[in-house]
């Protein structure tokens, strides 16, 4: 009975958390998973929650092999989610109900789980949304870069070309590199992957960064491809190309060309912390 009982007791406690987090920061709960069903920018943040709480299932030997009641644990958290209260904006909103989710967790099952759980827990960190114009900048860049891919692909193949910022004259018809063909939902897709499988593959803080920042570039040139290819397309076999289904919908036969060239890496990286013997 008293064992039963000391098993209960976390997870009624991390229950009383997540119902405290839900409670006291419902608006902006709710704000969240508009803004993520409604801005294709923010399209991952509804998947979050399901991931962390994959590898919490997935890991739960791990981190749950010793549990202690820590009630002092989980004050440094709820510390700064109350400093965050005070901010009236909604990034801060969510960054506070994730540390209250993390000190009730603290609480409830103590140091060791919680520094066994640090990937999950700090995977909840990307609920926080970025602020729009931090996004606008974050969006610039990958228009930059994929401008920067796209004309050395150009370039490199032959192609006639004349290049004004994200702006291409290009034999046949010009085209122009817009936000919305910035691949941020591919990046963010891609970045996220690259995270869990630097998690879930390698050892070393190095080679999962290394892995993690790779997606970025990876995510660019693979929008230089998709960009060429669908000039190529629109000039050469029918101008629907670049107005049909490939352009509109063609992200996941482009995403597996990235999932492709990021597994390349991963490899290597493994390689690289397992090398062979002389």
């Amino acid at each position: 009975m008293h064992s039963t009982s000391s098993a209960l007791r976390p997870r009624l406690l991390l229950a009383a958390s997540a119902l405290a987090s839900v409670a006291l920061f419902w608006t902006s709960w709710r704000q969240l998973v508009s803004l993520s069903l409604d801005d294709r920018r923010y399209s991952h943040l509804i998947l979050i929650p399901l991931i962390s709480a994959f590898f919490l299932y997935r890991e739960r030997r791990a981190i749950f092999s010793r549990v202690a009641l820590s009630p002092r644990l989980g004050l440094p958290f709820l510390a700064a989610a109350l400093l965050l209260w005070f901010v009236h904006h909604l990034s801060a909103a969510i960054l506070a109900a994730v540390l209250v989710l993390v000190a009730g967790f603290a609480v409830a099952y103590g140091a060791h789980a919680l520094k066994a759980a640090r990937f999950p827990l700090l995977f909840l960190l990307l609920l926080v949304p970025i602020p729009f114009d931090v996004m606008d900048r974050i969006i610039a860049v990958l228009q930059r870069g994929s401008a920067e891919a796209t004309y050395a692909l150009f370039k490199l193949t032959g192609v006639p070309v004349f290049r004004d910022g994200v702006r291409f004259e290009l034999p046949g018809i010009g085209l122009e590199i817009a936000k919305e063909c910035s691949s941020i939902h591919s990046a963010w897709a891609l970045f996220i992957t690259g995270l869990l499988l630097a998690h879930m593959f390698l050892k070393s803080l190095w080679t999962k960064t290394g892995l993690t920042v790779i997606t970025i570039p990876i995510a660019m040139l693979t929008n230089a491809v998709r960009i060429a290819t669908l000039w190529f397309l629109g000039t050469h076999v029918d101008i629907g190309f670049l107005f049909g289904n490939l352009h509109r919908n063609g992200g996941i036969l482009f995403s597996l060309i990235s999932l492709s060239i990021l597994i390349v890496f991963l490899y290597l990286l493994r390689k690289l912390e397992h090398p062979l013997p002389a």
